[in-house]
Formats: structure tokens, C-alpha cells, sequence
């Protein structure tokens, strides 16, 4: 009886942690096959993820501490289930894609770690294909990536999520949020110099804005790899039959004599219950060389259920001096 008396109270003490410390597993899978094919270079056949969005991992948690006060954490990797493959960014390792831990409550939210920046969430959230590095002209331009073929031109010298960085994200005031995001430089080396950037949005029924400034400065990690000022308007409108999105972002290097402006124009319209059509177009111009980078992306994205779906794209990228490259791809996601 005492035994059973013992069992029966480390079950309810088991019961009663799971129920203050949630955990819980998730991610995204993307698999897709096309034919990939840059400005300038030539056509791969490419059987590849990360078509709509990067495959990932994730894990994540909180635990409620009383009072309103939340601890939580998140560990999330890039994958490439192509070819069972985790996939490093340009910050660093296994969990590239977030690495965090955090207090929330009234106050907002306090993050310690790897987070992303509001430069990167304005981008996603303010064009058609999100954080596609395939097909988004947005993500193409911000970080010079395309899967499969040479790279595309890019404007920026930071990754999409800030390594040893101080991150607070206010509450929602009337529909105005702000986020303040700092990394130190962490080295003593001639030229290296702190970064920070602030994000400030606003939603009202189906108007959406989003203004972010970024300082970007050299870092000892080597996630920062050189001096830039970036500023960022973005701007999105649900009209019902189409939701439309308009991204303008000048950014000014400190370290050269090249400064770029992008624009980024789309909509996506329903055509049915469960899918959508997708079009974007981005321009990348280098203000002092007038060289440009344009890219037009075509989509149709079919929801089988919750988490399943099918989606098919095409995208045309031009460059200056260089020959039209189109691509096109089917694929197939799933979440989890």
C-alpha cells in the first residue's frame, strides 16, 4: 500500500510538472524537383527542399513561473531532407535556425541567444512567397540565395537571425508592436562595432505596416561581415478577393561606395478554398553602378489538408549584362 502510495504521488508530481513545463516537437518538410537556372548561368535539373519555405526541426517550450511571468526556449535546426543533411547558415551551427531562451508576461518579451531579426520578419511578412530563398524576390535579394544555381546579387551582409543578440518585443498597444534587437561585437579588433536594429508595426483589420531600422557592424562570429545602414518600409492590404504587399528598402555600406535600393511588389489571390495564387516582383539596384537585378515569380499553392499540400512556381530572374535565367518547379510540404 505505501509503495503503491509513493507511485501514485511521483505520477501526480510527473502530471503536475508536464502541465507548468509544455514541450513540444515540430517542423516542416519541402521537397520539390525543376529545372534552376540563375541570370548567367546555366540550367540544373534540381531535385532540392526548401522550395516555399527552408525544411526545419524545432523544439520548444515554456513553463509557467506565476504571475503572468513565462519562461520559454527554442531549438530549431535547418534541415535538408533531399539529402538527410542539416543545413548551416551563414551565423553558425546545428541550430542555425534559432537557439534562445526567454522570459514573457505583461512586459512583452526578453530573448537571450540566436533570434530572428525584424529585418527578416518584415521581409517574409510583407511578400507573397515568405522566406522562400527560392522564389521570394524579397529573400533572394536580401541574402543573395537561390537553391541549386549561382547565386543571386544581395544586398545584405547580416544573416536572417542575430547569434548573441539581446532581443525585446513590446506588447500589442492598440495595434502598434516595436521590437528592439542589440549584438555586441564581442572583439577588441580595430573596426568591429556593435549592431542593432528596431522594428516598429501596426495592424488594423486588413491594413498592415512594418518600418525597421538596422545598424549593421563588423563581429567577431563572423555573422556581421561589414558596416551597413538599412532602412525598411513595408506595407500590406487584404482586399478580400486579393491581398496585396509593397516592400521598399534602401541600404547604405559604410565599408564601399555601393549602395543599394530594392522594391518588391505582389499579391496573393484566392482562387478556392484551398489555394492561392502567388506573383511577386523585386528589383535590386546598385545606386552608384546602376546595375540591376530583377526577379518575377509566378505560383499556385494547393492545400490538401492542415498541414499538407502541393505548390508549383515559376520565376525569371535578369541581370545586367547577363541572360535571362528561368525556372520552374513542383514540390510537395508538409508540417508537423
Amino acid at each position: 500500500m505505501f509503495s503503491k502510495k509513493i507511485v501514485a504521488g511521483a505520477a501526480l508530481m510527473a502530471l503536475a510538472a508536464v502541465a507548468q513545463a509544455q514541450v513540444k516537437v515540430y517542423g516542416y518538410l519541402d521537397l520539390g524537383v525543376g529545372s534552376l537556372e540563375s541570370a548567367g548561368g546555366d540550367s540544373v535539373t534540381h531535385v532540392g527542399s526548401g522550395g516555399l519555405m527552408t525544411s526545419f526541426l524545432g523544439f520548444s517550450g515554456s513553463e509557467d513561473l506565476g504571475g503572468g511571468l513565462k519562461a520559454e526556449f527554442t531549438l530549431e535546426t535547418f534541415i535538408g531532407p533531399d539529402t538527410g543533411d542539416y543545413l548551416s547558415n551563414n551565423a553558425g551551427g546545428f541550430w542555425g535556425r534559432g537557439s534562445n531562451i526567454a522570459l514573457s508576461g505583461g512586459f512583452g518579451k526578453v530573448a537571450i541567444g540566436q533570434y530572428d531579426t525584424p529585418l527578416f520578419v518584415a521581409g517574409l511578412a510583407y511578400n507573397p512567397f515568405g522566406s522562400s530563398m527560392l522564389l521570394s524576390p524579397t529573400m533572394r535579394h536580401y541574402y543573395g540565395l537561390s537553391l541549386g544555381v549561382a547565386a543571386t546579387d544581395n544586398a545584405l551582409t547580416t544573416d536572417t537571425g542575430w547569434v548573441n543578440s539581446l532581443t525585446y518585443e513590446t506588447p500589442n498597444l492598440g495595434g502598434f508592436t516595436a521590437t528592439l534587437q542589440w549584438s555586441p561585437k564581442e572583439s577588441s579588433a580595430d573596426g568591429a562595432k556593435d549592431s542593432f536594429t528596431l522594428g516598429a508595426a501596426y495592424n488594423a483589420g486588413p491594413l498592415s505596416l512594418m518600418a525597421v531600422y538596422a545598424d549593421h557592424g563588423e563581429n567577431a562570429t563572423g555573422a556581421y561581415e561589414g558596416e551597413q545602414k538599412v532602412y525598411s518600409l513595408n506595407a500590406s492590404y487584404d482586399f478580400g478577393v486579393a491581398k496585396g504587399f509593397f516592400q521598399y528598402t534602401d541600404v547604405d555600406n559604410a565599408d564601399t561606395s555601393v549602395d543599394d535600393t530594392l522594391f518588391q511588389i505582389g499579391a496573393t489571390i484566392p482562387v478556392s478554398a484551398q489555394g492561392n495564387v502567388m506573383v511577386s516582383y523585386g528589383q535590386l539596384k546598385e545606386d552608384t553602378t546602376d546595375l540591376k537585378n530583377k526577379i518575377f515569380s509566378l505560383g499556385y499553392d494547393h492545400s490538401l489538408s492542415k498541414r499538407t499540400g502541393l505548390y508549383a512556381a515559376f520565376t525569371s530572374e535578369r541581370a545586367t549584362n547577363k541572360s535571362t535565367g528561368n525556372s520552374f518547379m513542383v514540390g510537395v510540404r508538409h508540417s508537423f
